[in-house]
């Protein structure tokens, strides 16, 4: 009967142990699911943001689904809303890390000081999603960047206005240090080509008036206004344009302009003549197109929206990097992220499933994406093209009004 016992501790043990294990993660033998943590502004100032980086994760977690999983393991998303706030996205990731994510996806630059330095102590691989130009030296082993620096836009911005001859322009920027971080680059590159900046407007967003920055901005007659806020201050802001007379201009904001609140906030009709936005400049090839059909299945359009094929790429680049190190122990895939792109020596791949399928074989491979080469830097920045976009008249699509190439940006950054 002791025997017994002994037995039945012993086996009971042994049940014991093996649950534990299967639930400490998946990563070895485990081929159970995994979780990906999205880390969005869903409310807040910018929730169209969240919704950018919430399409682009959707299209690339269903396609990694589909295609056997991410390193054989079906993923599990966790959306968290950071409200757009660093302080509130420190409680936000608390919660998400909860659900013990394999990775996270975001935040944006709306939130990333806020929480950029709990990733490594917590060995938490990060893709960041946002150009705030706080990030363009960070040296956080496991952060990168898959959207270009908010300095590469601000050069595409001044390179478009020096292209169309609008040489006297003035600055209206809300003092958000997002927003604030654009405006050194953009001064800087365009009157080094030849602007000048005619005023320079930096306010407190949601303010009841406008009234005055406005006359003082209009008052040097400027051939075009650079912008960014939000599209509630914006409201604000072009309603009293159009009142004193001043709608007769090129407004030339951010990537704010290619968001269907911020034309609405101008009145699609005058968007449509006097409102270009800017969004990252999607690569031509196989790998868009493939992007496009499969966000045609998730989101019954082939138009996706802006950045959102930033994010599909940083749910591929992370899976690749899985499948290369044949585990999800972040702390060695980690060292894999930067084998799986850039590697000119690495046979060219578009997509999940091909990637995956030259791994297996054995090749070292080149993941070029939907969003570009996506080759990382060394401070796990990648460059990029910007396109300048304008809405049409009935708010249904943007239009490409001039790409400025990756080539171009960088001659501008000398």
């Amino acid at each position: 009967m002791h025997i017994r016992k002994r037995y039945a501790a012993l086996l009971a043990f042994l049940i014991l142990s093996s649950l534990f294990f299967a639930a400490c993660g998946s990563s070895g033998g485990s081929t159970g699911p995994i979780t990906v943590g999205e880390l969005f502004p869903m409310t807040g100032r910018e929730p169209f943001v969240g919704q950018w980086f919430l399409h682009g994760a959707k299209v690339g977690i269903a396609d990694i689904n589909a295609h056997g999983g991410c390193g054989g393991h079906q993923i599990n998303a966790q959306l968290n809303d950071t409200g757009g706030d660093a302080v509130d996205a420190v409680t936000a990731l608390k919660q998400l890390q909860l659900s013990n994510p394999d990775f996270i996806l975001g935040p944006s630059s709306l939130e990333i000081e806020g929480v950029i330095n709990q990733f490594d102590p917590a060995h938490l691989p990060d893709f960041v999603e946002g150009g705030t130009t706080q990030l363009d030296h960070m040296t956080n082993k496991y952060v990168y960047r898959t959207t270009p620096s908010d300095s590469t836009l601000a050069i595409g911005m001044a390179y478009y206005a020096i292209q169309k001859g609008y040489t006297h322009a003035g600055v209206f920027f809300e003092s958000t240090s997002n927003a604030a971080g654009v405006v050194t680059p953009l001064v800087t590159s365009y009157t080094n080509h030849g602007g000048t900046i005619t005023d320079q407007e930096l306010v407190t967003p949601h303010q009841s008036s406008y009234r005055s920055e406005i006359e003082k901005l209009f008052a040097s007659n400027p051939q075009a206004i650079f912008m960014q806020t939000d599209p509630q201050t914006a409201s604000t802001f072009f309603q009293e344009v159009i009142q004193l007379g001043h709608m007769n201009v090129p407004f030339i904001q951010t990537d704010a302009g290619a968001d269907i609140n911020m034309a609405k906030a101008m009145g699609l009709q005058y968007a449509s003549q006097y409102l270009t936005g800017m969004n990252g400049s999607p690569t031509a090839g196989p790998a868009w197109q493939y992007y496009t059909q499969q966000y045609q299945k998730v989101w019954g359009t082939n138009q996706p929206v802006t950045l959102s094929q930033n994010t599909y790429d940083s749910v591929v680049i992370a899976c690749l990097a899985i499948q290369k190190a044949g585990t999800t122990d972040p702390t060695v895939w980690i060292n894999d992220v930067d084998k799986v792109v850039g590697n000119e020596n690495g046979v060219v791949v578009n997509n999940y499933a091909d990637g995956v399928t030259q791994l297996k074989a054995g090749h070292e491979i080149d993941y070029e994406g939907a969003s570009g080469n996506d080759d990382y830097n060394k401070y796990h920045n990648v460059a990029g093209s910007w396109d300048v976009v304008q809405w049409d008249a009935q708010g249904q699509s943007l239009h490409t009004v001039m790409t400025v190439s990756q080539d171009q940006i960088a001659a501008w950054s000398v």
